[in-house]
């Protein structure tokens, strides 16, 4: 099963986030994905206000992915 942060990495290689958990749906994407903006003084990550990507286009991308998977595991 490809999972969230495969997604999310496919649309952007350089996306920073933390995923909690295994979101299924767009208010567990919303509460469970945090993405990050940098860090402060002391090394700890500052999390944007904001998703980079919206569920859908995560869970298309998540679609996509496993589509490709499916097709080449008979290899």
């Amino acid at each position: 099963m490809i999972d969230i942060s495969k997604a999310i990495s496919a649309l952007d290689s350089n996306a920073q986030f933390v995923v909690t958990g295994h979101p299924s749906n767009e208010a567990e994407y919303k509460a469970n994905v945090k993405f990050i903006s940098g860090a402060d003084e002391n090394g700890s990550a500052i999390f944007k206000d904001t998703q980079d990507f919206t569920w859908s286009e995560v869970s298309a991308k998540q679609t996509e992915l496993q589509a490709e998977y499916d097709a080449e595991e008979w290899k």
